[in-house]
């Protein structure tokens, strides 16, 4: 009768509410998620400084073409002849600046050396960060650049990054496993999990109940399968030698993360998984004790990637 109409038009007004509501802040955390803001190059550069206070020459300001977008950034042309490249990538809301610190690593053993801004970062293009969907497309596409215009094989060029530049490190390493090894500074193992603990950490746990939606809008506006985002899975495809790296104090993206990626490497696959216990916040290991984390990277290298460029004492 009347009474039962009335509690099911209530029903469905709530439950159109709540579907209203779920999708409201769906949208709202997909934009978080895929449409973040990033740095500017000049906020890097005030907190970085510049290539010459790392011993770098004046770079040379290059572009390349990814799938829809142009990519730029900085291409190093080392004057000892090293006879090897590396492809820095850095972190989310980040851009080339932010990977300086890693460039004397490498210089130092005559490599070239070249630093992009990811899409949606720096003066690259692109409307959403999908955190290596399309993002390993785009480091193919480095590498194709900078073989190029290196004249090196793509087994002398390796690829560096942190974090969001490590997954994305990972992902691309899986795709051409010709190259001279992937180095990889606190990555996420997928894309889900990472969305998760930040969700739960930022803002309760009830926040988890959010994550589907958020994750499914984000698919849709930037036209990518969240689910496919996975440094971990890509792990299994890494035949080349890894380097992970990740502080044990990292609170950020946890240490299990690189754990778990870890474990996923090939049993055949030349691997080294350094956790520091510096007391390093996330990709901070490298800032806090260089000479330390010189010593890991020349060790992962002799081992690994024995004659890659001229080791250095």
């Amino acid at each position: 009768g009347e009474p039962m109409k009335k509690a099911l038009i209530a029903v469905v007004v709530v439950l159109a509410v709540l579907a209203v509501a779920y999708l409201g802040g769906s949208w709202y955390f997909s934009g978080l998620i895929v449409a973040f803001t990033p740095n500017s190059l000049a906020e890097e550069r005030l907190k970085d400084g510049d290539p010459q206070d790392y011993g770098l020459p004046a770079p040379e300001e290059i572009s390349f073409q990814g799938d829809g977008v142009t990519l730029a950034g900085w291409y190093f042309d080392n004057p000892a002849d090293g006879n090897c490249g590396v492809i820095l990538m850095h972190g989310i809301n980040g851009n080339r600046y932010r990977e300086l610190k890693y460039t004397p690593l490498f210089w130092e053993r005559g490599c070239d050396l070249m630093l992009y801004d990811h899409r949606h970062h720096g003066a690259s293009t692109g409307d959403y960060g999908t955190y290596g969907f399309y993002e390993k497309e785009d480091g193919l596409a480095a590498v194709d650049w900078f073989a190029a215009r290196t004249g090196l094989p793509h087994e002398r060029i390796g690829l560096q990054g942190e974090s969001y530049g490590a997954a994305t490190a990972l992902q691309t390493g899986a795709l051409d496993t010709s190259l001279a090894f992937v180095a990889a500074d606190s990555p996420y193992r997928d894309l889900k999990t990472i969305v998760s603990d930040q969700a739960v950490a930022q803002y309760g746990p009830w926040m988890k109940v959010l994550v589907p939606g958020a994750l499914a809008v984000s698919g849709l506006r930037a036209d990518f399968v969240p689910s496919q985002v996975s440094p971990m899975i890509s792990a299994e495809s890494l035949t080349e030698p890894v380097l992970l790296v990740h502080s044990t104090s990292d609170d950020y993206i946890l240490p299990y993360h690189s754990e778990d990626i870890f474990a996923h490497l090939p049993e055949t696959t030349c691997k080294q998984l350094d956790l520091t216990d510096w007391g390093s916040s996330h990709a901070n290991s490298v800032n806090d004790n260089y000479d330390a984390y010189k010593v890991l990277v020349d060790k992962f290298l002799n081992d690994c990637v024995p004659g890659f460029g001229t080791a250095t004492q």
